[in-house]
């Protein structure tokens, strides 16, 4: 649709934007401050690591005098749902956040509108001009045109070489070589962004590959046949090609030389000695920042290749065309009724809701303690004496006997030369049944010696049958002295 009517529409669309929603935002200073902090030097944060360091942000701006009631977890979550932040999963099963497209142009044009730029310098218009002549003679299908732009372009610089040979050049003036460097960190200063729209035309893409396979109604789809024939259809789109392409010539190793020697060179000129610390900092980090930022998306694009692959191999797409086929039959029969129903006729069917019912603060009755007080009259009843022997024998039920066992063991080792656990059994009863043998058992194990051989442990359980078990011979030597005291 052409005309005003047309861009009032587009611009209505682009109100709802997140980037728009953040301009308008009542804590638009707040979220610029924040996310321009932040994602500076990194595109995408571990979610956990980014909602401490807004935590910090906020703690400061607080003391600084800007009301911020709300919880950095509360002021997070709600500019995911603006769509301002973007949250994604990772294969390790953790979530990162990052600036969305929209987002990332807003935060740039509050910046730009703090420190504008001249836009209008010779440098851009060279840059242009060399681009351009570049294009049309790189283009060129004409050989002997194309020829006769390569000599001309040979004999400038056969000219330059001889003027330098004879010592008739002059350098770049500071003021021309300033407007210039300014130039170069304009344009370098905007490739970091791009790497969210990257991300974002990726994810887009995978979202637009997923609806083709579901939404055809053959056997077999173009991608869904591409997929099934190995070919990575997101490596291989316009988007993924495009950025293989930038992200091998990042890690050429002539390139990365050249741009390091470039930056040496430039920083020990004198024009730029009134350069801000930041921005030369900005120069040397320029390509590690470039090179980090890019495995990141790399590591974007294989994660979605190979999740696309595990949807078509797994067969999970079948189950999300079904379910499609579904939701568009429950539409169309929705719609039919419609022409003979109103949307609030009672069908005569319940749906259980999974999600909390809501109820106005009007029917909500206020707590009264008074109506859970007990009216029965307390009965006091006085406390028996204690019974010593009482106490004894309900401790006897639940732990084992160990002062016994061990004055069995004393007065056994007294009588019977070299006594085992056997010995111990048949001169005194296993008075707690199982619950004796097993204190004895650790007590040959901590203060006996292990023999050759097995014996047979025989006692009385508590109901009065006879239990026996084959176990490994222990001997008993000396003793404690104290286990001989009642």
């Amino acid at each position: 649709m052409a005309g005003p009517t047309g861009s009032a529409l587009a611009a209505q669309r682009t109100a709802q934007s997140p980037g728009l929603k953040l301009l308008r935002a009542d804590l638009m200073p707040v979220l610029v401050a924040v996310l321009a902090r932040r994602f500076t030097d990194h595109r995408a944060l571990p979610y956990a690591e980014f909602l401490a360091l807004v935590t910090d942000d906020l703690d400061e701006l607080r003391d600084a005098g800007f009301p911020l009631p709300q919880t950095a977890q509360q002021y997070v979550a709600s500019w995911i749902r603006d769509g301002i932040l973007i949250r994604r999963p990772t294969e390790s099963r953790d979530e990162t956040v990052e600036l969305s497209r929209s987002a990332a142009d807003a935060v740039r044009f509050v910046a730009a509108v703090e420190q504008p730029r001249s836009s209008v310098t010779s440098s851009r218009l060279a840059n242009v001009t060399d681009l351009l002549s570049t294009l049309a003679r790189d283009s060129d299908p004409v050989p002997t045109s194309r020829l006769e732009a390569l000599r001309a372009q040979r004999d400038v610089l056969e000219a330059e070489i001889a003027r330098v040979e004879s010592g008739e050049f002059e350098p770049l003036s500071d003021a021309a070589a300033s407007e210039r460097l300014r130039e170069i960190l304009r344009l370098a200063e905007e490739v970091p962004g791009d790497f969210a729209k990257v991300a974002d035309d990726l994810d887009h893409l995978n979202q637009a590959l997923r609806e083709q396979i579901i939404n055809h109604e053959g056997s077999r789809g173009g991608v869904l046949e591409r997929v099934f024939a190995g070919v990575d259809v997101i490596e291989e789109s316009d988007a993924g090609r495009t950025f293989t392409a930038f992200h091998r010539l990042l890690l050429d190793p002539g390139l990365t030389d050249a741009f390091d020697e470039a930056v040496d060179a430039v920083l020990q000129r004198s024009f730029t000695q009134v350069l801000a610390s930041q921005d030369a900092a900005f120069l040397r980090q320029f390509l590690t920042t470039l090179q980090r930022e890019s495995a990141q998306v790399r590591q974007t694009l294989t994660s979605f290749s190979r999740s696309l692959r595990r949807f078509v191999e797994t067969q999970e797409y079948r189950e999300h065309k079904r379910l499609a086929a579904i939701i568009d039959r429950a539409e169309q029969a929705a719609f039919a009724a419609l022409q003979e129903l109103s949307p609030i006729h009672p069908t005569g069917r319940e749906i259980d809701l999974t999600s909390v019912a809501i109820s106005s603060i009007g029917s909500w009755s206020l707590h009264n303690p008074a109506d859970l007080r007990s009216t029965a009259e307390v009965l006091a009843h006085d406390s028996g004496d204690l019974d010593i022997e009482q106490l004894r024998a309900l401790v006897r039920l639940t732990e084992i006997d160990f002062p016994e066992l061990q004055r069995a063991v004393a007065a056994t080792v007294v009588d019977v030369p070299a006594p085992t656990v056997a010995d111990v059994l048949a001169r005194f009863p296993a008075t707690q049944g199982l619950a004796s043998v097993v204190g004895l058992l650790l007590l040959a194990t901590e203060h006996a010696t292990r023999a050759a051989g097995d014996e047979v442990w025989t006692w009385t359980s508590p109901t009065g049958r006879m239990k026996s078990v084959r176990a490994p011979r222990y001997v008993f030597g000396e003793v404690p002295q104290h286990w001989s005291e009642p």
